[in-house]
């Protein structure tokens, strides 16, 4: 689909702007309006403009036809909106996207015109879909964002999943959980990426709304993030097989801006066949104690409050409190 099949024939499109899709040379706009919006909105900006470059061809979004962005005659980013959906869907046809504004632009109807885009360019992209599967477009929103999630809800959507950002102060004493006899923990290696990625695959395969990485995604998004540090990441081994991981990350420049100085755990995940022995435990304690030896004064992590694996109950007994909520907003398209 053309640029021009959404914003001419389907939508107004507001006037006093050049729009066009992303290109890789507008990324350090596009970072700024991202950050403004942050800064506005009291929201984290986790990745930089490195990571917006690494991730620019997107697997699921082709940027020459998935995204779209406005800009002023002095050429400032001030709006955009991109849609992702997994070229390889199994079960359920899902398309997200994001959508934002700068701060000094809100209320000239540019919210309600990237919303509307992304919406239709997200069904003409699941048309696509295979006939059999249900279709679904979603968009995830932190829930202090009250005027956004109006505009959302007059456009449709309803919130169907909530999570939390969870946050624990490492100055706190960090428990001992030891690994289970017969298992051992080790630092990630380079050498260890492909095993950690199908060991990743079968942990979430059974969580929510999970859909397997690829190896070009799991290059794009995790190994080459900015912020990954195999340094304090963890690896629990069963002889020569992972049974368990914990993925961390530290962002400087996140910290900075935020002024709060904390690392990430990104990814926790045990396999099915060692679930409920402490591996977990024993990961997020070993990450903390890591985190802390770095200089770090707060682990952080993200969780969704209906895993199946209980994990926001074993967070909570570690001493972690959620900090911010978020919604995910999904709205059923019927072809």
């Amino acid at each position: 689909m053309t640029l021009d099949t959404v914003t001419i024939n389907t939508l107004a499109t507001p006037t006093g702007y050049n729009w066009r899709p992303w290109q890789l040379e507008d990324i350090p706009n596009l970072f700024a309006l991202l950050l403004a919006a942050g800064e506005a909105d009291d929201r984290q900006i986790r990745d930089t403009a490195a990571d917006m470059e690494t991730q620019f061809v997107d697997p699921w979004s082709d940027p020459t036809t998935c995204s779209l962005a406005a800009f002023t005659p002095e050429g400032q980013a001030v709006a955009t909106a991109r849609t992702y959906m997994n070229p390889n869907q199994s079960t359920e046809a899902r398309c997200y996207f994001d959508v934002e504004v700068h701060p000094a632009h809100r209320g000239q109807g540019l919210e309600d015109f990237v919303l509307e885009w992304a919406e239709a360019q997200g069904r003409e992209r699941l048309s696509a879909a295979p006939a059999r599967l249900p279709r679904r477009l979603m968009h995830g929103v932190q829930d202090t964002l009250a005027e956004h999630i109006a505009r959302l809800e007059r456009h449709g959507f309803s919130p169907i999943r909530y999570f939390y950002r969870m946050r624990r102060d490492l100055s706190q004493l960090i428990p001992d959980r030891p690994l289970p006899e017969g298992l051992s923990l080790r630092r990630f290696a380079p050498e260890m990426g492909r095993p950690l990625l199908d060991a990743f695959n079968e942990s979430f395969r059974d969580h929510w709304n999970f859909e397997p990485v690829s190896a070009e995604e799991w290059e794009m998004f995790f190994i080459k993030r900015s912020s990954f540090r195999p340094d304090i990441s963890f690896l629990v081994m069963d002889g020569g097989d992972i049974t368990g991981f914990s993925f961390n990350t530290v962002s400087p420049a996140e910290n900075s801006r935020n002024k709060i100085n904390e690392g990430w755990v990104g990814e926790l995940g045990t396999r099915r066949g060692w679930r409920k022995r402490g591996v977990a435990s024993a990961l997020l304690c070993e990450s903390m104690r890591a985190f802390k030896a770095d200089g770090l004064d707060y682990a952080t992590l993200g969780v969704d409050t209906q895993n199946p694996s209980g994990a926001l109950g074993l967070y909570e007994r570690l001493g972690f409190e959620a900090v911010k909520r978020f919604i995910m907003f999904a709205k059923d398209v019927v072809s």
